[in-house]
């Protein structure tokens, strides 16, 4: 071991460029997965928590016209299914939310509007209302929240006064006057456009209903929980239970493929990575044929030989291995906190993608992309060497 550090301390520049080789590929093998994972995680957390919930109970014929939100299907008296889904230990939260389309008016300007009604309570680490606002409040006492780009083109400000009308339970038309409380940026393009935030109490009074809910959403300790909680679920014949990824649909089979197609861009990544040390530690034994066949004119065995290359192989890809995966991990974490803005390139899509891609910083996989470079880095090392240890002395001196 002390030989073999003397020889990578001996040519300085050799064991540096091979060592950032090593480092350049762990660090992009963690850091890309973070990405990947960040991406994916953020979708997936995004649609649960503003949308479907780990699990949707609502009634068949509503889950069935779902896409059109209509308000002559909701649960007339959730209270008590409530109380029974607590019980259950998988379950975190049960929220009731009743959504419907309405047109929202000021002046002479009408436009088409997404309604989602929520007790603001229950659902405070949901929808986490006060991260979104950017100018006015959160409260849904007496107001409303809207997105962005609606009120830009509406030309609203907090404070002002609208007018939302809808079609009630009864299958009339109903309007209600309310304060715009605050202008939020949703983190997704669709939800930007057209959505208002309300709450149940409002909702009710603009459907003409006294406690019916569209939906009642469950949130789980963990989506792993879904199947078995769903076979568990005892509810009334005219309900149905719907997971997340059933209520996605098109989209759902979209999310699927990115993760297939990720996991494709990895894989690659890393065989790219493994070749790259690969090749990085052959042509840096080869290149020292040389000075094999004088160690062994010297009298040094073969088996020392192969375990000299061996440990240097070794130590070069445990100090790029671990060094690299740490920077991953770090900048991984670093940006896991910041996030990483992408809306110029979402803003304009229909697919529900956060803006803000938050990277995983996950310590398994540091250990992962460590162990490979170390591995890999190693047996690369030992190959050549074995082929070296056929040679002779002078065969070896013999090499350019």
């Amino acid at each position: 071991m002390k030989m073999a550090f003397k020889n990578i301390l001996r040519n300085k520049r050799r064991s540096f460029l091979t060592a950032l080789s090593l480092f350049v590929a762990s660090f992009v093998v963690v850091a890309l997965y973070g990405y990947v994972q960040g991406f994916l995680n953020g979708t997936k957390e995004a649609v649960i928590n503003l949308e479907t919930g780990h699990i949707t109970i609502a009634r068949t014929e509503y889950l069935r016209k779902r896409v059109f939100l209509p308000v002559d299907e909701l649960i007339e008296e959730p209270s008590p299914i409530i109380h029974n889904l607590l019980k259950f230990k998988e379950v975190k939260l049960v929220a009731p939310r009743i959504k419907f389309t309405a047109l929202i008016s000021r002046d002479n300007t009408t436009k088409p509007a997404y309604v989602m009604a929520i007790d603001p309570e229950k659902e405070k680490s949901t929808i986490n209302i006060k991260s979104r606002i950017i100018t006015g409040s959160g409260n849904l006492e007496s107001g409303f929240i809207l997105g962005k780009e609606l009120a830009n083109s509406l030309k609203i400000n907090p404070g002002d006064t609208l007018i939302i009308l809808s079609r009630t339970t009864l299958g009339g038309l109903n309007g209600i006057k309310l304060p715009v409380s605050g202008i939020a940026n949703f983190g997704m393009s669709t939800l930007n456009r057209s959505f208002i935030l309300m709450s149940l109490k409002h909702a009710r009074k603009l459907l003409k209903t006294k406690e019916g809910a569209s939906e009642i959403l469950l949130f789980l300790q963990n989506d792993k929980q879904i199947p078995e909680l769903k076979t568990k679920l005892k509810l009334p014949p005219d309900l149905d239970a719907k997971s997340y990824m059933e209520l996605l649909g098109t989209f759902g089979v979209y999310f699927k493929l990115a993760g297939v197609f990720y996991g494709f861009i990895y894989i690659l990544i890393i065989g790219l990575a493994t070749f790259a040390i690969i090749n990085t530690m052959t042509v840096a034994v080869f290149e020292r044929l040389r000075e094999i066949g004088t160690l062994k004119a010297i009298g040094m065995t073969d088996n020392e030989v192969f375990m000299l290359f061996g440990m240097e192989g070794t130590m070069l890809g445990a100090l790029g291995g671990f060094f690299g995966s740490l920077l991953g991990l770090l900048f991984a974490y670093g940006l896991s906190i910041k996030g990483i803005n992408v809306e110029s390139i979402l803003k304009n899509t229909a697919f529900p993608m956060p803006y803000i891609i938050r990277p995983e910083a996950n310590f398994k996989v540091f250990l992962f992309a460590f162990l490979l470079t170390l591995i890999i880095s190693a047996l690369s090392s030992v190959f050549p060497a074995l082929y070296a240890r056929k040679l002779t002395p002078q065969e070896a001196l013999r090499q350019v």
